[in-house]
Formats: C-alpha cells, sequence, structure tokens
C-alpha cells in the first residue's frame, strides 16, 4: 500500500506565488474537520458559559470550574505569576489541539492532526506569540541582542535553536497522531480478511440472544444465554478501550505540546526587571480564581 501524507483532495491557492509543491496545498478534509471541531469546542464554551453564570447545574458548572483552575494553577506555577494573556493562550492551545486531535471520534469524521500542516499551523502560532512576547517583556533591542550571548560568533546557532522549536512542537504532534492512525489502518486491513467470519459470528450471536430471550423459557439454556451475552460484553468493551485510547492520545498529546509552548514562553519572558502589576496576579491569588 502506497502510503502518501499529501494524497489529499486539495485546493491549491498559491500558485499563482510560485508555490506549486504539495506541502502548500490545502486539505478540504482537514479544513471541513477543523471547523468541525471549532464548532464543537465553541458551542462547549458557550454552554459551560451559561451554566457557570446561572448555576443550574451545580455538577456541571463544578466540572468546568474545576477544569479553569488547574490550567490557572498550572500557569501559576510555570510562570510564578498569573497573567491572563497567558492564561488564555496556553488554555486555547490546548483545546484546539485536543478538539482537532478527538474530532475523528465523530462518525465520518478523522483527526485534523494528522495533516502536517494542522501541527505546523499550531506550532507557527505558538513561536509567533512567544517571540511577540520577548519583545514586548525584553525590547526589541534585548530581544535581538540575546541571539548574540555570550559571544556574537553563536547568533546563527541561537537563530537555529529557536526555529527548532516550531520542528520540534509540529512533527511530534504529527508523528505521534498519525502514527496511531496508521496503526489502526493496518490493524483494519487485518481484519478485513476475516470480516466475513467476524461478522457472521456477531449476526449468529444476535440471532441467539433474540430467539433465547424472546422464544425460549427463561430456566431454560442459562449457561449459554450467559456465555451470548459475555461474548456481547466483550465486543463492546474491546470497542470502547479502542476509543478510550484515542482519547487518551489525544490528552497525551495536548498536553505535551501545551507544556512545551508553556516552557519555551516562560524561559522567554524571564527577567528580574520584569513586573507589570495591571497584568500580573500574585500566585495565591490565580490559585484561587
Amino acid at each position: 500500500m502506497k502510503l502518501d501524507i499529501f494524497d489529499y483532495k486539495t485546493i491549491r491557492p498559491f500558485d499563482i506565488f510560485g508555490l506549486t509543491g504539495k506541502f502548500w496545498a490545502i486539505n478540504l478534509d482537514t479544513l471541513v474537520y477543523t471547523w468541525i471541531a471549532m464548532f464543537v469546542l465553541l458551542s462547549l464554551a458557550l454552554c459551560g458559559r451559561h451554566i457557570v453564570i446561572n448555576k443550574k447545574h451545580p455538577i456541571i458548572s463544578s466540572i468546568y470550574e474545576k477544569a479553569i483552575g488547574v490550567f490557572v494553577i498550572l500557569c501559576t506555577e510555570t510562570f510564578g505569576f498569573f497573567n491572563f494573556k497567558y492564561f488564555a493562550f496556553i488554555t486555547a492551545i490546548f483545546l484546539f489541539t485536543l478538539s482537532n486531535c478527538l474530532v475523528g471520534l465523530i462518525p465520518l469524521c478523522d483527526e485534523a492532526t494528522k495533516d502536517l500542516n494542522t501541527t505546523l499551523a499550531i506550532g507557527s502560532m505558538s513561536f509567533l506569540y512567544i517571540q511577540g512576547q520577548k519583545i514586548f517583556v525584553h525590547g526589541i533591542w534585548g530581544y535581538i541582542k540575546e541571539f548574540f550571548q555570550p559571544i556574537f560568533l553563536l547568533a546563527p546557532v541561537h537563530v537555529v535553536g529557536e526555529l527548532a522549536k516550531v520542528t520540534s512542537m509540529s512533527f511530534r504532534l504529527f508523528g505521534n497522531i498519525l502514527g496511531g492512525g496508521i496503526i489502526f489502518v493496518m490493524l483494519v486491513e487485518l481484519l478485513e480478511c476475516y470480516k466475513f467470519y467476524f461478522m457472521g459470528l456477531v449476526y449468529l450471536l444476535a440471532l441467539f440472544s433474540v430467539f433465547l430471550n424472546f422464544f425460549v423459557q427463561q430456566n431454560k439454556y442459562l449457561l449459554l444465554r450467559k456465555i451470548i451475552n459475555t461474548l456481547f460484553s466483550l465486543i463492546f468493551i474491546i470497542t470502547w478501550i479502542q476509543i478510550g485510547f484515542g482519547i487518551c492520545e489525544g490528552l497525551i498529546q495536548s498536553f505535551v505540546i501545551t507544556m512545551l509552548s508553556m516552557t519555551y514562553l516562560a524561559i522567554g519572558i524571564q527577567s528580574e526587571s520584569y513586573s507589570d502589576n495591571e497584568h500580573n496576579v500574585p500566585a495565591q491569588v490565580g490559585g484561587n480564581l
């Protein structure tokens, strides 16, 4: 089987600039999956806002507040203070990545993060935000001066190191999600040879179950009934285990890219002289939000 990660239904808006390579093509399927993920994410955010403000469902409201509190504490402990701009950025990175990883659970959809352009977009967005905050904190001259420390000969090394952060975040997420998708496809193709026998077994179990439950007295064939119910339970358990692994993979990958972004940002803005009382809140206050 030939695998081409760029073999999609695409549009090529950059051809007029001479950028005709497959890398510059836009995958229409990925675009649709991304918008579906953002629609679901926006819907959950609006519902959560309504529930938290009106306090109609205490349990759901508590779940939303606890989730927000986790990111507040995470940002506070990483930066040493609470900054709403950083909190909003880090939370958006996590939720956007997670939603694009889990959109594959929706029927007829696939993970948008299987597309290299999606992961590069996430990595590039994080990179540009971090560079912008470094300039905001240290100033233009301070930002440029960092590339020439401890000696000016290391400037190219620092530039390559900064650009490598984009590659590190993007390809790690892309490789892990795509690798999981490839393994799943290989398993499906392996089971394809036994699809007829597997489906035959499922249909046979269903017929036996209907027959035993509706046409046979309850006190007869108890052992056979238990065996059939056990097999049905195993089929459903295996299916939900697979879904659980997909959710855990999305959570782990989203957390990893979020922690990388937060670490790079914390390193970039660290400065003894930086203190902005308008945006920074002491750690104990941030932890109570």
